[in-house]
C-alpha cells in the first residue's frame, strides 16, 4: 500500500485504515516512501482511472462513484488486450473470488484481538510535554511532571489492552487502558483524530 493517508501515516503509528484491515485478517504491506516503481502496475492503474474518471470534475460523491464503476467495468469487460481478450475473459476469477468483501459480514469477521496483537509489536517513542503528558493516537496520557521533556517508550500489552509507558532504562512508569482501540473508532476511521471540544458560553 501507499504510505500516504489514509493508507498510512507520516508518523510511526499505523493509520485507522491499516488497523481496520488488520481486524479483517488483512496485513498491510507498504512500499518504500517515494518509490512508486515498487508497485508500478497499481500506480499506473491509478493514473489511468484518474484520467478516465476525472474526479475533480464530479459534482458529488455519487457521480464520482458512478464514473469509477463505469471505468472499472470498461477496463474489465470491454477493453481488449494484446491477445484480443478482455480481462474478464483472461481472468474469470475476478468474478468468482471466494474472499469477496461482504459488508454484511464485516462486524462478525472483524476481530479486535488481531489489532491488539499487531500493535503490540510496535514501540512508540514519545517526548513528555511540560504538563507531564504524552499524546498517542491524538489522545493525551499522563506520565508525570517528573518526566517532562524526557523521552519515553510506549508499547501495548495485548493481554490487558493497556498502554505501557517506560523510561529510557526500560522501567515501567505508567499503564493506561487503551480505550480508543475499539471497532467503532477504527471502522469509522476516527482513530487518531482529535475530538472537537464543545464550546462553552
Amino acid at each position: 500500500m501507499d504510505n500516504g493517508m489514509p493508507w498510512g501515516t507520516q508518523r510511526a503509528v499505523p493509520s485507522a485504515l491499516a488497523l481496520w484491515l488488520v481486524g479483517l485478517a488483512i496485513l498491510p504491506i507498504y512500499g518504500r516512501p517515494g518509490c512508486s516503481t515498487d508497485n508500478a502496475v497499481v500506480e499506473r492503474s491509478h493514473g489511468v482511472l484518474a484520467q478516465w474518471v476525472e474526479p475533480s470534475t464530479c459534482p458529488h460523491f455519487a457521480a464520482c462513484a458512478a464514473r469509477l464503476a463505469w471505468a472499472v467495468e470498461t477496463q474489465r469487460a470491454r477493453y481488449r488486450g494484446r491477445a484480443g481478450q478482455t480481462r474478464c475473459q483472461a481472468y474469470p476469477s475476478l468474478y468468482t473470488n471466494p474472499r469477496r468483501y461482504d459488508g454484511q459480514q464485516e462486524r462478525t469477521a472483524w476481530d479486535l484481538r488481531r489489532v491488539t496483537a499487531y500493535l503490540s509489536q510496535f514501540s512508540f517513542q514519545r517526548k513528555v510535554e511540560k504538563c507531564g503528558q504524552i499524546t498517542l493516537f491524538a489522545n493525551p496520557y499522563g506520565v508525570g511532571r517528573a518526566y517532562r521533556r524526557q523521552s519515553v517508550a510506549v508499547q501495548l500489552d495485548a493481554t490487558t489492552q493497556t498502554w505501557v509507558i517506560q523510561d529510557d532504562a526500560g522501567t515501567e512508569i505508567r499503564r493506561h487502558p487503551a480505550q480508543e482501540l475499539s471497532y467503532a473508532q477504527i471502522s469509522q476511521l476516527q482513530l487518531g483524530k482529535r475530538r472537537k471540544q464543545a464550546k462553552t458560553e
